[in-house]
C-alpha cells in the first residue's frame, strides 16, 4: 500500500468515526427514555414548593433485576406526614451500574398513584466497566395535600439486561 493510500484509508476511517459519533448519540438518545411515561410535550414545569420538614431511608443492600416492569427498590419508602397542601421534592441517589447496552429507568410515586415528574428517566446507562457510580435524580411531586404520605423509588432495566443498585438514599422535602 503506498503512503497515498493508506492516508486516503485513515481519512476514510476518520470521517466515518465522525459520523458515528456525531450523529449515533443523537439518534440514541430520543428513544432512551420510558416512551409509556413521556409527557404529551416536551416542555419546562415550574413553581414552588414550601419546605421545611425533611424524612430519609438510607440502605446498602446490593439489588439486582433484569426486570423490564417496573419495581420498588427496597429500602426506598420514605413516610412523612404533610401539614399543609404544597408539593414534595424528592432526592434519590444511588451507586448504579448496567451490563453493556444497558438502561436503569427509574420513577417515583406517591401514595401509588401519582407519578411524579420528570417519569421515567434514565438513572444510569452501561460504562465500559460496568462498575458501580454514583447517579442522582430530583423529582417533584406536584400537588401533595396534608396528612400522612408515602414516597416509593421504582425501577427497570430497559431491554432485560442485569442492572443493579448498591448504597443508596432517598430523601424527601415536604411542607411541615
Amino acid at each position: 500500500m503506498t503512503c497515498i493510500e493508506t492516508n486516503a484509508a485513515r481519512a476514510s476511517l476518520l470521517a466515518g468515526a465522525a459520523l458515528v459519533l456525531f450523529t449515533a448519540p443523537a439518534s440514541a438518545l430520543a428513544a432512551r427514555h420510558d416512551p409509556a411515561e413521556r409527557p404529551p410535550t416536551a416542555g419546562v414545569s415550574t413553581g414552588t414548593c414550601p419546605e421545611g420538614a425533611i424524612a430519609y431511608t438510607v440502605a446498602t443492600d446490593l439489588q439486582t433485576t433484569r426486570s423490564t416492569t417496573y419495581r420498588d427498590i427496597a429500602g426506598t419508602g420514605v413516610a412523612f406526614m404533610s401539614g399543609a397542601s404544597g408539593c414534595a421534592e424528592v432526592s434519590f441517589s444511588a451507586e448504579a451500574a448496567t451490563t453493556p447496552g444497558e438502561l436503569i429507568l427509574v420513577r417515583v410515586f406517591l401514595d401509588n398513584n401519582m407519578l411524579c415528574m420528570p417519569a421515567g428517566n434514565i438513572f444510569a446507562s452501561d460504562s465500559p466497566s460496568s462498575d458501580l457510580a454514583d447517579h442522582a435524580m430530583n423529582y417533584i411531586c406536584p400537588t401533595v395535600g396534608p396528612g400522612n404520605h408515602t414516597v416509593r423509588v421504582q425501577w427497570r432495566s430497559r431491554f432485560g439486561g442485569k442492572v443493579a443498585v448498591d448504597y443508596r438514599t432517598t430523601i424527601v422535602r415536604y411542607t411541615p
